[in-house]
């Protein structure tokens, strides 16, 4: 089965076999039995570390007929095939088919080289811009793999995310273009300026795509969330040691915060990024929870807070503290918004909501009228693929503000 042919199971299942699990029905069991064998089995494996019931519910559902190349598909769509092969591997590994354990094997082995290259690769740009004055965060990708998940291999990802000061976004751009980046799409000095306006971030490539690399100078767009001061977030800055080296990365509670409102932004149409909260939310991190809570609500953006959270605890089993995981379970908005992911999580592409329901779902993860308000003007900012629609002189740049609505009106 490909991708394209992924379908979804959706109704409730009224019974489960209790032989698993004799504890009494829990909010994480209900949610598990919204989705099909396969999708249950993903969720059990999406997590580094499993316990006894989900370890005893996982080895029940390996005797259950399963759907394996739908697995592999979905396993592959969702950025989670490294922690299914890990969980599956050693003492699961009679319970799997042959052929789909080497085929596993194989995908995990081909993610970790691709890991280490593009690790390498990071410290090379690191290493440039440290020589030439530019401060620089690796963010997400190898970053994230070993400061959540605890191993390079754990994780995958596809490009680099870097970030600067936003004084220095034009340097940075020189220096990747000096090892051999472009400007992914090419823009004009208009365009880019344009960019650094209302976006967040440019995005690069080099050796025809195959190695990309995001510039970024803010967490997200302004008008999306105000919910991080980049002088604030550079000033806390923690450590990770990738290969051997150490680098500056974004302290776990601004990087927690961050990964909640990006995978808002998504809807959360990824399982790995769920499982990105879950394992940075281990207690081994040791979150500071009041300030996290304290900068979400200072500045509007504590739905999307909990809305991860409380993905994260139901759906892969975080370990949150019992207010974090009380406020977000009594939430009405939080609980709405969770169950349009749960519907949405494993859709086919093709039968995913469309671009309306998408800006609903972002004005219901907003709490105040001041935010909705600013997500509103956030639709209406030109993105790098309106720009390149259309070249225009500088005198006329204010036209891309108005060919901005008629193409949300085609899409």
């Amino acid at each position: 089965m490909t991708l394209k042919q992924l379908t979804t199971d959706t109704k409730l299942h009224a019974t489960e076999d209790r032989a698993m699990d004799s504890r009494p029905v829990t909010e994480m069991d209900t949610h598990a039995q919204t989705f099909g064998a396969e999708q249950r089995l993903l969720l059990c494996c999406s997590r580094t570390s499993i316990d006894a019931v989900t370890s005893e519910r996982l080895d029940g559902l390996l005797r259950e007929p399963l759907d394996w190349n739908y697995l592999l598909e979905i396993s592959q769509w969702h950025g989670v095939l490294p922690l299914l092969y890990w969980n599956l591997k050693d003492s699961r590994a009679e319970l799997v088919p042959p052929e789909y354990l080497k085929e596993l094997r194989g995908r995990f082995q081909s993610n970790v080289a691709r890991n280490i290259l593009l690790t390498g690769e990071l410290s090379r740009i690191v290493k440039l811009f440290t020589s030439e004055g530019v401060d620089v965060i690796p963010y997400k990708g190898p970053a994230l793999a070993v400061a959540a998940y605890g191993h390079l291999s754990l994780r995958r990802f596809v490009d680099l995310d870097i970030m600067v000061r936003k004084r220095d976004v034009l340097r940075a751009k020189e220096l990747l273009i000096a090892l051999g980046y472009n400007a992914n799409p090419p823009l004009t000095q208009t365009q880019e300026a344009i960019m650094l306006r209302t976006q967040h971030n440019l995005p690069f490539a080099r050796d025809e795509g195959r190695v990309l690399v995001e510039l970024h100078w803010e967490v997200t767009a302004k008008k999306f969330s105000s919910a991080f001061d980049p002088e604030r977030m550079w000033t806390r800055l923690e450590t990770v040691t990738l290969g051997g080296e150490t680098f500056k990365t974004l302290a776990k509670q601004d990087l927690l915060l961050a990964l909640c409102v990006h995978g808002t932004k998504h809807c959360w149409g990824r399982l790995a990024w769920i499982s990105d909260i879950a394992e940075l939310c281990a207690p081994q991190h040791e979150i500071d929870w009041p300030q996290v809570v304290a900068e979400a609500s200072t500045t509007g953006e504590e739905r999307m807070l909990y809305l991860g959270l409380h993905l994260a605890q139901t759906l892969l089993g975080a370990r949150l503290p019992d207010e974090i995981r009380s406020t977000a379970a009594v939430d009405p908005h939080v609980l709405s918004l969770a169950r349009d992911v749960h519907g949405r999580l494993f859709a086919a592409p093709g039968a995913a909501p469309g671009m309306l329901a998408d800006i609903r779902f972002h004005m219901r993860a907003r709490k105040r009228l001041r935010g909705k308000l600013s997500y509103f003007r956030h639709i209406f900012m030109p993105t790098d693929a309106d720009l390149t629609a259309l070249r225009l002189p500088a005198s006329l740049s204010f036209i891309y503000y108005l060919l901005r609505p008629f193409r949300l009106l085609v899409k």
